[in-house]
């Protein structure tokens, strides 16, 4: 009889951990049971999860979650699961208190806790430390993540590195950037979620340093701040930025641009970034760890401090052609190493460990 392995994540919404399991998922090893578990809606990936069961919590708030702890203790023990791997912050809560202590359990850490939870709101860092366990497996999703997390909690040997991956269709010859063809104009990309943390703020600030230049930018997602930006952009009158909303196939669109521009003030991997560089796009962007990290120094980097230094710096992109084909070439070579099949070489080997 298969071993089950449930995976728990807080809702089937789009964005980088539920792409990362539903498309895990896909090609996962198949000599295991696999369950799904979501905590709310919405679940607009739940076509595309292949499952042996899948189930929703209902979590709705603060006051469900001890229903949800019974909800889960439960399933997995109808479920008969032997190993539960969790991601996010209270995923991995509700794992922890409904696992009876036969259960292996997993956690992906995949932010910067710290900026995502522990500094708002203190009571989420006393409740990590007071559940965290030793036993238990921690993911992270770049040492940048793991550095984060080690000045609040204190972690024992059982832990790990494993980076995201980006889809196959990123590698694929024929959505490979071009290169830059129309030598009178630049235009450039940032692809994320309208919200704080992503700064596309500072991005406009450096634009507005930039508009005699015939440099374009368009901002690809949606999310709270879109009205906001909307009106900055009007204020300021950057008639060359625009707001396009969000786009399923991002491969598809990433080899119309010449560059990629990233402002984050904080990232645990930067999936879109990735994205970008198995294109083959040249990336401008945010001097943080995790950038640094990911991208193992071979992009431009800014000073977040300084609109001024990232205008200077997409100008140097702009008029160096021989710079864009340097990183053009070293950002798809990195990008090799975040393909599907060695995070599934890596997660098999950690559930087969758990598991014998």
């Amino acid at each position: 009889m298969k071993a089950t392995v449930l995976h728990i994540i807080e809702s089937l919404v789009i964005g980088g951990a539920e792409v990362l399991l539903t498309e895990s998922l896909k090609d996962i090893s198949n000599e295991y049971r696999h369950v799904v578990v979501y905590m709310r809606e919405p679940a607009t990936l739940l076509p595309e999860v292949k499952a042996d069961k899948i189930y929703c919590l209902n979590y709705s708030g603060k006051y469900s979650l001890l229903k949800c702890v019974y909800r889960l203790r439960k399933i997995l023990k109808d479920e008969n699961v032997r190993l539960i791997h969790a991601h996010h912050y209270w995923p991995t809560i509700v794992a922890r208190l409904a696992k009876p202590k036969n259960i292996k359990l997993i956690s992906t850490v995949h932010g910067l806790l710290s900026k995502d939870a522990f500094q708002s709101n203190r009571l989420s860092l006393y409740l990590e430390q007071l559940t965290y366990s030793k036993k238990s497996h921690l993911v992270f999703v770049s040492e940048a993540v793991a550095h984060d997390y080690k000045k609040y909690v204190s972690v024992g040997p059982e832990c790990s590195v494993c980076y995201n991956f980006v889809k196959d269709d990123f590698y694929l010859p024929e959505y490979a950037g071009q290169g830059k063809v129309d030598q009178k104009t630049f235009r450039l990309v940032a692809v994320g979620t309208l919200k704080v943390a992503k700064n596309h703020a500072f991005l406009l600030e450096a634009f507005e340093l930039l508009k005699q230049e015939e440099i374009y930018l368009d901002i690809i997602g949606e999310g709270p701040l879109r009205d906001e930006l909307q009106r900055a952009i009007t204020n300021k009158g950057l008639t060359k930025v625009k707001l396009q909303g969000e786009h399923q196939k991002i491969y598809e669109l990433l080899q119309l641009y010449d560059g990629f521009i990233l402002a984050s003030t904080h990232e645990g991997f930067g999936i879109a970034m990735v994205e970008a560089m198995a294109i083959g796009l040249p990336c401008i962007l945010s001097d943080i760890e995790a950038h640094r990290e990911v991208t193992a120094n071979n992009e431009l980097f800014f000073d977040l401090s300084s609109p001024a230094n990232c205008a200077k710096q997409i100008l140097k992109l702009k008029n160096n052609a021989e710079l864009r084909y340097k990183l053009s070439l070293s950002g798809k070579t990195r990008a090799q190493e975040f393909k599907k099949e060695v995070y599934l070489h890596k997660i098999e080997a950690l559930y087969r460990q758990y598991l014998s």
